[in-house]
Order: C-alpha cells, then structure tokens, then sequence
C-alpha cells in the first residue's frame, strides 16, 4: 500500500453527536441539534448497529471497513489493554482491513462517550505487514476537563506522550478522530456544525510527529431526491453494493455532506464526503427511511461503499 493511503485513511476525523436522553445522553448546547436523530440510531433497546463497506480505489476493490455503534448501559467495554467497566453512554468501533501492493493494514479503533455525550477515552491500534515484517502502532486518548492526553507506541515502545488543550464542551465541541463516518450521517438532519478534533501530523516516514487541535466544518453540500409524478425516474445514489446495490428495484436518497478543515493540509490529508441515505424508493413509491445510513463516502482517491446494515 502507498504511505499515502495508509495515512489518509488513517487521519479520519470525527464530531460529536448525543445519544438517547433517557439512558445514554443529554445534549449540550453544541450536540443538541443532534439529539433527535442519533437516539433514533444508538437508542437503548436497538441492540448493537454494524455498517459493512467495501473499500476501493478506482475500479478496484481493496479490503473492507466495518464500524459499529451501541448505547451501553452498565456494560464492561474495551479500550485496548483497558477495560471501562460499567460503562454507561456510546461505545463506537471500528476495523478497516485493506491490502494493496504488497502491504496488508488493519486498523482497529474503539472510542467511549459519556451520558452526556462527551468522548471520554480513545484507542487505535494500526497494524502493517510489509515484506514479512509486522508493525504495530497505538495511540491511547484520555479527554479531560479542559485537555487532551495521549500516548504513542510503535511495537510497544513508548514514542510520544504530550496533551493539547480544547475548550469548554459546554460552548465549543469537541470529539475524538475515529468515528467521523458514523456521525457525518447526522448533519444531513442538522444541516451545519463546527467542532474541533485532536488533528494527527505525521511525518514522511509515517510516524505520528505531533497532535494539534484543529476545527471542522460539516456542512450539507447537495441532496438527491425522488422524482414526483410525471417526471423521470431518478436514479439517487448509485454504485453501492451488496444489499444496497444498483438493480435491486430500489433507489436511495439524501444529502451529500462535506467535512473539512479550516486549515490547509500538509500533505497528510484531505476533506472528504459522505453521501448520506434518508429515503428508499421501490415500485414507485419513496419511504423515508427511520434513521440516515452514510451509503457512499469518497475521500481522495478512496471510495467506502455500504454494503450492508444490520443489528445484533
């Protein structure tokens, strides 16, 4: 695999969102637009979400990506080596496997929220097979009251330690990296938000340089909608796969949402899209789907296509 793509894909950003006030969130000021439609996706009686992709570049299909949502209540969850036990609030995961010119990479992510939907801890474990050769890296997040705190590791060598600061959760959002996808679903509801995210730097070589924090701009830029009577079939989103694929007599709908930065990339990252699902239309009639799936996100030269969605 090209450093590039091992990196892009290892930069994913990520907001926040609130989760169902009655047992696993109570939005602040700067979630509370988010409120109503995540509680409709991480609800506390919908059991554990799984979202499959397929990953491809081009017209070449080169791994999978899973992620996974779920409210917890009184449950014992992972974070790495650690264990948070009784844990109440959101519990994301994620496991991206891709394998591309003669390099395989496994990226495992695992991020804990609060009832009030404030990202607590953070841990993502990379792990890269070159020419017989494994390496591993780890980066452990620790969200405090007003800083960031975090551990870097290379094959279990302590490499970097340091916080940054953020601000008041209350007035300003923050969030972790590691489930942007999961949560750029929701700004097709929500339309607009800011928010900042601790912004990984790395060097040429690839390793994790410094972390800085930086703020993210998460705006609707297009929507696709049902054709109304009369008018030409409209084809929505096109080019998933699996339960979601094109010919399967149903066309998807919704809104394209843009994530950026407000600063200019060095050369280790790029804004991306997600063209986010809220409506189903099968023998000409449209339903408006319960909750928004990210069918299709593109970012730089990769493409994350749906393939399936279930619960467990």
């Amino acid at each position: 695999m090209k450093k590039k793509l091992l990196i892009i894909l290892a930069l994913v950003l990520t907001i926040a969102v609130t989760v169902i006030a009655a047992a696993c969130g109570n939005g602040t000021p700067a979630q509370s637009v988010l409120f109503n439609t995540a509680s409709k996706v991480w609800g506390k009686d919908d059991g554990r979400e799984i979202l499959l992709f397929d990953v491809v570049r081009g017209e070449t299909t080169i791994g999978t990506y899973e992620m996974t949502g779920e409210c917890v209540i009184d449950v014992d969850i992972a974070l790495g080596e650690e264990t948070v036990e009784k844990a109440r609030g959101t519990y994301f995961t994620s496991r991206l496997s891709v394998s591309e010119n003669g390099v395989d990479t496994e990226i495992v992510t695992q991020s804990y929220l609060n009832t009030r939907f404030m990202v607590q801890k953070s841990y993502r474990k990379t792990t890269t097979v070159k020419e017989g050769v494994t390496t591993i890296s780890e980066i452990i997040g620790t969200y405090n009251e007003d800083d960031y705190v975090y551990v870097y590791k290379v094959n279990d060598e302590e490499k970097r330690a340091d916080e940054i600061s953020h601000g008041d959760f209350t007035s300003s959002a923050y969030a972790d990296n590691d489930f942007i996808y999961q949560l750029a679903r929701l700004i097709s509801v929500t339309g607009a938000l800011s928010f900042d995210v601790p912004y990984y730097n790395y060097d040429v070589d690839g390793a994790l340089s410094n972390v800085t924090m930086e703020t993210v701009s998460a705006t609707v830029i297009g929507t696709t909608a049902p054709s109304q009577e009369g008018e030409e079939a409209a084809k929505g989103f096109t080019g998933m796969r699996g339960d979601f694929a094109d010919g399967t007599g149903k066309s998807y709908f919704g809104g394209t949402i843009g994530i950026s930065l407000t600063r200019d990339f060095p050369g280790s990252g790029t804004s991306f899209t997600c063209d986010v699902i809220t409506s189903v239309t099968e023998d000409g009639k449209n339903t408006a789907l319960t909750y928004p799936l990210p069918g299709r996100i593109t970012e730089d030269e990769i493409t994350y296509l749906l393939k399936s969605e279930t619960r467990e």
